[in-house]
Parts: structure tokens; C-alpha cells; sequence
């Protein structure tokens, strides 16, 4: 799930890991068309509108909202 990756970028920040960007988009592209909004966001839209989908996806999937405020808290396309 998409959540994995997200909580697995906060988690491995503690180890000081590299978020690679890259990575990430493939690994959401692996989840279909899931995770085509993000992806598609990725490409052609700008940091602020990938956050907003991932915090769509967030909270169209029922889970935490607070997950939004780490979400927002980061660069996902730098």
C-alpha cells in the first residue's frame, strides 16, 4: 500500500536514509491506478498538488490525518 511507503520515508529518515524520488514514484506506480493520481502529479504538477494527493489519499483510505501534517512537512518531487 501507498501508506507503507509514506510512514517507511518517516521511518527511515531516523537511519538518516536518502528519499529518492524516483524510487518512490515507482514503487507507487506498482499499486496501478492507485496510485495514478500521485504519480501523474509527480510528473506534471507542481509540490503543493502532490501533497494534496497524497493527503486525498490519506483520507480517502480512512487513515490518519495527522500523516498529512508529515506529508506536507516534506519535498516529494526534490
Amino acid at each position: 500500500m501507498i501508506i507503507d511507503l509514506i510512514l517507511e520515508r518517516k521511518e527511515e529518515e531516523g537511519f538518516q536514509k536518502k528519499y529518492i524520488p524516483k524510487k518512490f514514484y515507482n514503487d507507487c506506480m506498482e499499486y496501478g491506478t492507485i496510485g495514478h493520481d500521485i504519480t501523474k502529479a509527480m510528473d506534471y504538477k507542481t509540490e503543493a498538488e502532490v501533497k494534496k494527493e497524497l493527503c486525498h489519499y490519506i483520507i480517502n483510505n480512512g487513515y490518519n490525518e495527522d500523516i498529512c501534517n508529515y506529508i506536507n512537512s516534506r519535498n516529494w518531487i526534490e
